[in-house]
């Protein structure tokens, strides 16, 4: 596999050629879209950074989309970061189901931070940036949009007002020494119902029956 970038006057083009067949799908979750024999991400060529995310890039990426990471280790390399600079940041998708208790071993790390602290994000974690952090005005589902590779480990950092803690509910949970705070694993197994992951479903219902002797059912 062979990561690296390219431009030209309009465009900032991240590059995967020669992926192997087994790690494709991880490219392609991470909306990279296949041309010809290659797979490519496209941003205007006004981004910021770009010798930085050229570099990161080409050492970073392969392991990233190998999923060769330790997302515990990542995680807690961020969170004492933001610990001691004091940011507001939360967890979700499924290492907010790791570490509440689940069961289960996540390939990435998604992350909300407060919006007034998203671009310090991308500051005080810029060795570790692969992809740009952007406004998408009202582009996207999120306005804010960013990517880190810490550890191997791809971890996508997004924010927007509606995400901000006075805004969404999240509940704290003790983890290796830190508090994080998460969506509730309630919410959590909701959206593994609907999109009918059938591994996850079963690993929060045992852990929710073991935890909180709770029978589990559908639209808990």
């Amino acid at each position: 596999m062979n990561c690296y970038c390219v431009e030209n006057e309009k465009e900032f083009v991240f590059c995967v050629e020669n992926a192997e067949a087994e790690y494709e799908k991880n490219i392609k979750d991470a909306w990279f879209e296949k041309v010809g024999n290659k797979y490519i991400k496209t941003y205007p060529n006004t981004i910021g950074d770009k010798e930085r995310l050229k570099e990161n890039f080409s050492r970073l990426g392969e392991a990233m989309f190998k999923g060769a990471g330790d997302w515990e280790k990542a995680l807690g390399i961020f969170a004492e970061k933001c610990e001691k600079e004091k940011l507001d940041w939360y967890i979700t998708g499924s290492v907010s189901e790791a570490v509440t208790g689940v069961k289960i071993s996540p390939h990435d790390i998604d992350i909300v931070c407060h919006v007034k602290d998203f671009f310090r994000i991308k500051e005080i974690f810029y060795e570790y940036l692969i992809e740009p952090f952007v406004d998408n005005q009202d582009s996207w589902v999120v306005r804010y949009f960013g990517r880190l590779c810490i550890e191997g480990v791809m971890m996508d950092v997004v924010a927007d007002e509606s995400r901000n803690e006075e805004n969404h509910q999240y509940v704290s949970v003790k983890w290796k020494g830190y508090t994080l705070k998460v969506e509730p694993i309630k919410e959590r197994y909701k959206i593994e119902l609907q999109r009918d992951r059938k591994d996850r479903i079963k690993a929060i219902e045992e852990y929710l029956e073991q935890a909180k002797g709770l029978t589990v059912i559908e639209g808990l």
